[in-house]
């Protein structure tokens, strides 16, 4: 292998890039090279695993007690290696960039987590999803002062976050998970161990962080003890409603008013039919930068007439027309009525930039017209990661199908029966549709491996990869942002 040492590093790590992911632990036993760039790729975003007992049950979504044991003994002890590496091998640990935390336990094994981030000079993003434990105050103080993104679904010790200035992502503890996936489950799940956990004393955290704060997630109830100061700098805001009704909203105005430099906005959750009330109609004066927005109401708060009034839908209406700088909008209101999804799909043909699109056509089932007069239409030749969720009716979906494989740059879909899972052979679709790299139906996802294995190309996620995915699973963050709260 000596003519590999004939081009530097770099220029093997470009060749490199071109590896599907799922193919590059075939090329580190190559060569040195290979081994080390590969090793930079593949662990750079390290995963945690702390699972086991009841609350494995519930991440799993199964009661079958052999499997689950046979999981947990798989990723506890993939885990226990990771930790062991990065607290043995200096070279291996400047590696890691990116850490996060699984914690489905019912006990409270930590397996010297703490220890561990001593020996990560190069973090750069850490999460902790879980309450099984929670993440405590040892843990939150030894987080490296360096550390730009913070993401968190557990219990906060605010006051051990107070170091963390350099701190640009913060998104903060809310009770969602992902519902099952390969089922009808069109809901938000919530974490009943988390739900009690989400009042704390956000200012002090902001206080600490603020300064070079650009993205930040919290719930409703927290936007009106928000400074306008930390409003002013943010370019992304996700706003989550966990109550539903109209004290939630209070404060949601100075969103609109001062945040001026959003380019990215997410609402999702139990908001009350008040909501639109705030929503500006000029794109010109107010969020003039909005690129991203995503709305995905649950029944029991817009919803509880069953119907979404038409003072509402035209709220809602009048804040996306004219936005030609949208590149991605996703819209799920499940009780939307035909007439008002033929409006918005109208609507979405007008927005020239989008290449990401998420849309739910509402309660009505979903008849073959409307695929090809309404729905197909609508679907941008731009677009590059889509996902549609429906109501079947059980009539053909070859108009569907017809109407994918003719969006050439599309390499993300995901497919969503909100009643009863789509009857899509997968093999069909992804054959019609040669430039898709990641497909799922209903929240199981696959990737496509076309060259490694062309005989089945389909190469499924496992389940808890699935139920608690991050960015860093996904090809792309437009392919990560449009899988992330449906």
């Amino acid at each position: 292998m000596a003519f590999l040492q004939t081009f530097p590093p770099e220029v093997w790590s470009q060749v490199l890039e071109d590896v599907p992911r799922i193919e590059l632990h075939k090329f580190l036993g190559v060569c040195s090279t290979f081994h080390d760039i590969i090793i930079r790729k593949l662990f750079s975003s390290v995963k945690i695993y702390l699972i086991g007992g009841f609350a494995a049950t519930r991440m799993l979504n199964t009661n079958h007690v052999e499997w689950i044991e046979g999981v947990e003994e798989q990723l506890m002890t993939m885990s226990w290696e990771v930790l062991n590496c990065i607290c043995q091998e200096p070279r291996f640990a400047r590696v890691v960039k990116s850490m996060t935390v699984i914690a489905y336990a019912d006990g409270r094994s930590t397996f010297e987590k703490s220890n561990a981030l001593h020996h990560i000079p190069n973090l750069q993003t850490f999460r902790w999803i879980g309450n099984g434990p929670p993440l405590d105050t040892d843990i939150a103080k030894k987080l490296p002062t360096t550390l730009k993104t913070l993401v968190i679904q557990s219990s906060i010790p605010p006051d051990s976050f107070l170091h963390l200035t350099n701190v640009t992502t913060l998104h903060l503890s809310m009770p969602f998970f992902f519902p099952d996936d390969e089922e009808a489950h069109d809901v938000l799940v919530s974490d009943p161990t988390i739900v009690d956990d989400l009042q704390y004393p956000i200012i002090d955290i902001l206080e600490a962080v603020s300064p070079k704060l650009r993205s930040l997630r919290v719930t409703a109830s927290q936007v009106g003890t928000i400074p306008i100061r930390t409003f002013s700098t943010l370019t992304e805001l996700e706003i989550i409603a966990t109550i539903g009704d109209q004290d939630e909203l209070v404060g949601l105005d100075v969103v609109f008013r001062y945040a001026s430099s959003l380019e990215s906005l997410t609402l999702v959750g139990f908001f009350s039919s008040e909501l639109f009330s705030f929503l500006p109609h000029s794109s010109i004066g107010n969020l003039p930068l909005l690129n991203s927005f995503r709305l995905s109401c649950e029944d029991t708060g817009v919803h509880s007439s069953g119907r979404l009034g038409e003072d509402e839908f035209q709220s809602l209406y009048g804040f996306l027309q004219g936005r030609q700088l949208l590149r991605r909008l996703y819209l799920r209101i499940p009780t939307l009525r035909w007439g008002q999804t033929s409006r918005f799909l109208f609507l979405i043909r007008e927005l020239g930039g989008l290449e990401v699109l998420g849309f739910h056509t509402g309660r009505d089932i979903l008849a073959d017209e409307h695929i090809v007069e309404f729905v197909a239409p609508s679907l941008c030749s731009k677009l590059c990661a889509l996902h549609l969720a429906m109501n079947w009716g059980g009539r053909s979906l070859l108009p569907l199908v017809d109407a994918i494989a003719k969006l050439s740059r599309l390499k993300f879909l995901h497919l969503y029966g909100t009643v009863t899972r789509l009857p899509i052979l997968l093999d069909d679709l992804i054959e019609e549709a040669p430039g898709l790299e990641m497909v799922g139906l209903n929240r199981a996802l696959w990737n496509i491996d076309r060259v490694g294995a062309a005989d089945k190309p389909l190469v499924k996620l496992p389940r808890w990869k699935i139920k608690f995915c991050i960015e860093e699973d996904f090809l792309s963050p437009d392919d990560a942002w449009l899988f992330k709260y449906n």
